[in-house]
């Protein structure tokens, strides 16, 4: 499943309504993470996802470099959407830093069970073959989730645009 537009090309006030688009009730683009990483049915998630307020979760200091960011919650697992403009590896550490502070922050409302993290970059290169990766669990010298915890997407546009949707053609037909 190619794609005919260069995803990487849209501008961030695009990315801002996109995102707009992803933060309303049963929003499939949601529901296909959820699906796709938790395993979990269509049929539970309708209805059942709450979506925070934008202004909430804006702006978690001067390392937090997102153009934009949706955050939801199935039960006691949440999803946290972030939005880049240029992959670089090393950035994970902060992105990491910017997401316990989201955590924290949903916590505080709601005992967790399980957090997944979606970083979508503009530009970069993720995986050359897929354009994506899907990783398990994370620990740098800062912090640590253990594989039961946490689920990590990584997603670069451009490179899904070149590369094909491949496994996540169900989440990304939902993107825009």
């Amino acid at each position: 499943m190619k794609t005919e537009i260069n995803l990487s090309a849209v501008n961030n006030k695009k990315i801002e309504e996109i995102m707009n688009n992803i933060r309303v009730e049963n929003s499939p683009f949601i529901i296909e993470i959820y699906k796709y990483l938790r395993k979990l049915k269509e049929d539970k998630l309708k209805n059942n996802i709450v979506i925070y307020p934008k202004e909430d979760y804006e702006n978690f200091g001067w390392k937090d470099r997102a153009i934009d960011r949706v955050v939801a919650r199935y039960k006691d697992i949440m999803l946290c959407i972030d939005v880049y403009n240029k992959y670089d590896s090393k950035m994970i550490i902060k992105n990491m830093m910017v997401f316990a502070k989201i955590i924290r922050k949903v916590a505080a409302e709601i005992d967790l069970d399980r957090v997944i993290y979606v970083r979508i970059f503009k530009k970069g290169n993720v995986d050359s073959d897929k354009g994506y990766t899907v990783e398990r669990g994370y620990c740098d010298k800062y912090r640590e989730f253990n594989v039961d915890i946490l689920d990590l997407l990584t997603i670069s546009l451009k490179e899904i645009s070149k590369c094909g949707y491949g496994e996540i053609a169900d989440i990304m037909k939902n993107w825009q």
